[in-house]
């Protein structure tokens, strides 16, 4: 019986395991060294801009681009997967709008994304940008009166290092998920057949 059990498992998760195909889920870090500051221009050699960005690669070509991107953060901007998969990439909701115009990523090529953020209130305007190579800013501006743009972040330099990480790992289709319930279904039965057979 025992024997039965445990084969009727291994058929489960066999199927699960073969049903782990592409396409793949791609974390991607990055941690920018050596900025300089954006008001100033004033180079620090400590100075990090962190990136975080998850993507799926659907048309399977061993890279991620912006409409393969479900969460994406750097520094002064969170365009997180609940609004990319509810309001999309570029979106609106209540006072705050976002855009994540452009990213790209594949082994051997340059790193790359240009997204925003802003947000309106009754006195004030709030937002932030960043372009890869170029700058990462946040700023705020009161809406009434002449009251000036304040800035803060940072701008890339030719001394800027990038270290890039990523992870990558199988998205599960439907199919593993129907197999692996059959699996589990046919333990159920073979259980409940014993169970039968005991009690007779």
């Amino acid at each position: 019986m025992l024997k039965k059990l445990i084969l009727a498992a291994s058929i489960g998760l066999c199927a699960m395991a073969q049903a782990q195909a592409t396409p793949l889920f791609y974390t991607i870090t990055a941690t920018y060294t050596g900025l300089a500051d954006y008001n100033t221009g004033e180079f620090d050699p400590a100075r990090e801009g962190h990136l975080r960005a998850v993507g799926v690669d659907r048309n399977k070509d061993g890279g991620i681009s912006v409409d393969e991107v479900i969460d994406f953060s750097f520094s002064y901007i969170n365009i997180d997967a609940y609004r990319i998969t509810y309001q999309g990439r570029c979106g609106r909701e209540e006072s705050t709008s976002w855009c994540l115009e452009s990213f790209s990523y594949k082994e051997g090529e340059a790193l790359t994304f240009d997204a925003w953020e802003h947000s309106t209130y009754e006195e004030a305007s709030t937002g932030s940008s960043v372009t890869s190579g170029q700058s990462a800013y946040s700023y705020f501006q009161y809406t009434w009166g002449e009251g000036q743009t304040s800035y803060d972040g940072f701008r890339w330099t030719p001394d800027t290092q990038a270290s890039v990480s990523v992870s990558i790992s199988p998205v599960p289709e439907p199919s593993t998920y129907a197999m692996f319930g059959a699996g589990l279904c046919a333990v159920g039965a073979i259980a409940r057949r014993r169970h039968q057979q005991i009690k007779a």
